[in-house]
């Protein structure tokens, strides 16, 4: 019997005798799943965690602990699904109820990899001539997946993993090489069957997706992917200097792009070559199979260019990060953003009739003397002041009067309520460039943030607030963020579709912004409500145009940035050019007269 197993994978100490809660066969064990108090989520949580903690320190036969094991983790997936309602769509700055859940289904993760590794030592152990191969790949794939739900959870939350993680699935995969698994085809219903290399490729290759750039929801999606995407990856020993990105299965590390590599490949090291992936998104759908597509696999196009592009080339920094620690004033989401660009202005103000509109007085025209928010603070907090009285003077004569509000408590979130509980946050910066910041995000305030969020970035040497869009996040030590400007100012308006000269829609927020190349472009932030070839009428007090939209310049799931093209100038400049062109007909008839003299 050979005394050395092939797995280094650091394994709990084998101390008990007997389990405490169930024999140690399969039918026993799933007598004893069947008590589970399902709808009693923390009660079937700590027995499930009871379980699998005395089962890695369990003495049995492999065979035993691996059909105990198929037993119960079905179990431990409910578990984690129903858990991730406590930490996932929540602010980055998680509270502690919310921290200790989430280390929980680490655990519950962790424990099942670690019995999974368990039950290969066991069976490897016991087994002199004959080895039962497809139970072993299965114990091996299965560890490697149970470990890849804890990498999933760690960039949903955009942290990194813990410390070992890489190095035990290297282990893992590198035990799967000596006993010649890694072939292996593994049935797998519940995260995605696939041989143990594919089931080693997933947790490779989505650290190499930049997850930091994607919203939480669509990490999940990228995982299910791979299910497919990851028999087009080659992992080879060889060629490695045409492999995108290259990985020393001697450290506790992800793979790199091969560009970025900190010391030449040594023997032993790994390239992965992801040239079959390359190709934009059209490429990746081709890989899914079509009954996935329509149900279970949803991820946008510009997601899937995204990561066509991360599996291609690293990607250079366009402007050079300067160090600084200053304070910044930050507004999260779209509402808040488009109330202080409208200098602390309530919405309603801006639902205007076209014909009214051009009544009412301009606000950019006449900026209270505190619009700044810094002006005479003193590093003070001034977000409570008050400063709508500069519209009185444009509003109707029964702006005077006191308004009554005749709407019930729970139903006062409509247009007619003010909008002075927006708020701005203070964050430090942490760096600057041409194109954006880093940011970090104190410990103590709870805003939702997400990739692809509008946010607005005061500070106190620019008078406007900065229009910016949230790029990256990341949640370890300090909560961080990178965020790119796309306007040093905002016009602020609402929008509304028209149709046949009609309004064919409800007001919503825009941001009018300056362009970077051509002309201006519209911010809208409903992602539904317009679309390319729509007419829309832009509207704030003392200001009305109609548009046309263009071409979608950017977009997430937060807003949409539109090109687009004035009407009003269009059909200005179409009688210019009617009027000029009779102007010249006229020289032309002159040019004739004299023609007819000499002739």
């Amino acid at each position: 019997m050979n005394s050395t197993p092939s797995l280094l994978v650091p394994l709990p100490e084998i101390n008990r005798h007997q389990h405490s809660l169930f024999s140690l066969t399969a039918s026993a064990a799933g007598k004893w799943l069947e008590t589970l108090p399902r709808a009693n989520l923390g009660e079937t949580t700590r027995r499930l965690y009871q379980a699998l903690s005395e089962l890695s320190h369990v003495r049995c036969k492999g065979r035993d602990r691996f059909e105990v094991l198929e037993k119960i983790r079905p179990h431990v997936h409910y578990i984690t699904r129903g858990l991730s309602q406590h930490y996932l769509n929540k602010p980055i700055v998680l509270p502690e109820k919310s921290e200790k859940i989430v280390q929980l289904a680490d655990t519950l993760n962790t424990l099942l990899a670690l019995d999974y590794c368990q039950a290969f030592v066991n069976l490897e152990l016991e087994s002199r001539l004959l080895k039962p191969k497809e139970t072993l790949a299965t114990c091996l794939h299965r560890a490697l997946t149970e470990y890849s739900c804890v990498l999933v959870r760690s960039y949903q939350l955009y942290r990194t993993p813990p410390r070992r993680f890489w190095q035990n699935l290297h282990h893992i995969y590198h035990s799967a090489q000596l006993q010649k698994l890694t072939k292996q085809r593994i049935d797998d219903r519940s995260q995605g069957g696939g041989t143990v290399e594919q089931a080693y490729l997933r947790p490779l290759i989505l650290a190499c997706s930049r997850c930091s750039q994607l919203s939480q929801r669509y990490i999940e999606q990228v995982f299910f992917g791979l299910r497919y995407w990851s028999s087009e990856i080659e992992l080879r020993s060889k060629r490695l200097e045409s492999c995108v990105f290259l990985l020393d299965p001697e450290q506790d590390a992800p793979p790199v792009y091969r560009e970025l590599a900190d010391k030449a490949p040594s023997p032993g090291w790994l390239g992965i070559d992801t040239s079959a992936l390359q190709g934009g998104s059209a490429k990746l759908l081709s890989k899914i199979p079509g009954s996935k597509l329509s149900v279970e696999f949803k991820l946008p196009e510009h997601v899937l260019s995204q990561l066509s592009m991360a599996w291609s080339a690293a990607t250079l920094r366009a402007a050079e990060r300067i160090p600084c620690d200053e304070t910044a004033l930050i507004t999260v989401g779209m509402n808040p953003t488009h109330y202080f660009a409208a200098n602390q202005s309530d919405f309603e103000l801006f639902e205007l009739e076209g014909s009214d509109a051009s009544s009412r007085a301009d606000p950019y025209n006449n900026k209270p003397q505190n619009s700044d928010p810094w002006a005479g603070s003193g590093g003070r907090d001034t977000r409570d002041y008050d400063i709508n009285d500069h519209w009185h003077e444009g509003r109707s004569e029964r702006a005077a009067v006191e308004d009554i509000s005749y709407t019930l408590p729970q139903t006062q979130n409509g247009p007619g309520k003010s909008e002075s509980h927006y708020h701005y946050q203070r964050a430090r910066l942490m760096d600057s460039s041409t194109s954006g910041y880093r940011i970090e995000w104190p410990d103590t305030i709870e805003t939702r943030i997400r990739t692809g969020e509008v946010i607005g970035v005061k500070t106190d040497d620019y008078e406007n607030w900065r229009i910016a869009v949230v790029r990256w996040l990341r949640s370890d030590e300090s909560h961080q963020m990178g965020v790119e400007v796309i306007a040093s100012a905002a016009t602020a308006y609402s929008a509304r579709a028209m149709q046949s000269g009609l309004a064919s829609g409800d007001f919503q927020r825009a941001l009018l912004i300056p362009g970077r190349d051509s002309g201006p472009l519209v911010m809208l932030t409903n992602i539904t409500g317009f679309a390319t070839g729509q007419t829309v009428e832009l509207i704030r007090p003392g200001h009305v145009m109609r548009i046309k939209l263009d071409e979608i310049v950017d977009s997430s799931t937060a807003y949409k940035l539109f090109a687009y093209t004035d009407t009003n100038r269009q059909q200005t400049s179409s009688v210019d050019r009617i009027v000029a062109k009779r102007g010249d007909d006229d020289d032309n008839e002159g040019d004739f007269n004299k023609l007819w003299d000499i002739l």
